[in-house]
């Protein structure tokens, strides 16, 4: 578990990254507008929504929320650093890979395991309707796929796809998370996990209200 110190050491990194970039050209390769902060502001910034929250961006490389004077945590700002950083504009492909095909995958899978599929499948297994009430505060779109399938745009450029499949005579229920084969190219497999989690945080923790 990293300490308030690593994240900290973390940020400063990404920041430096950040700054070596052209904050323009980063907006547009991930998928989200550019243009100006609140008017009391007039900073350039990007905006976009993550996990239920708008944020922004801004050329500083300062992230507040949109909605909010509340400062975003530490691993908000890293995780979306990360992504703006990273966003090379790589089109979305359309075809879904498992998170073990992942660069890493197979190292983190367990991890991934329990940190996501785990959470969700314990809580929505046995009625997978239930997630998508919750699914829909994360822009979630019904796929033909599974008993039940959701897409939800973790970022924008970042679509995670939930699969559900009911218990039947075989097997109980299980649960597939597919990502875009082009999400190395937005995300490290690290910060997969971590935002992959929190959304399985997020849903679960609606679905209990």
């Amino acid at each position: 578990m990293p300490t308030q110190e690593d994240l900290k050491q973390a940020l400063e990194i990404a920041l430096s990254t950040f700054r070596g970039k052209d904050p323009e050209l980063q907006a547009r390769n991930a998928g989200i507008p550019w243009g100006r902060a609140r008017p009391e502001q007039g900073i350039p910034c990007a905006s976009l929504f993550f996990l239920g929250k708008r944020y922004e961006i801004l050329s500083t490389g300062d992230i507040n929320y949109c909605d909010s004077a509340e400062e975003p945590a530490l691993w908000e700002k890293i995780l979306l650093l990360h992504y703006f950083n990273r966003a090379d504009g790589t089109p979305l492909t359309g075809r879904p890979i498992s998170f073990s095909e992942l660069p890493e995958g197979r190292v983190y899978a367990p991890n991934f395991e329990k940190r996501v599929v785990s959470p969700l499948l314990q809580r929505y297994g046995p009625c997978p309707e239930e997630v998508v009430g919750p699914a829909q505060r994360l822009e979630a779109a019904r796929v033909e796929i599974g008993d039940l399938g959701l897409r939800i745009p973790l970022l924008p450029r970042v679509p995670v796809t939930l699969v559900f499949w009911k218990a039947d005579a075989e097997f109980g229920p299980r649960l597939s998370v597919l990502f875009d084969s082009s999400v190395a190219h937005y995300l490290p497999t690290e910060d997969i996990v971590l935002s992959a989690q929190m959304m399985a945080l997020r849903l679960v923790s609606w679905g209990s209200r």
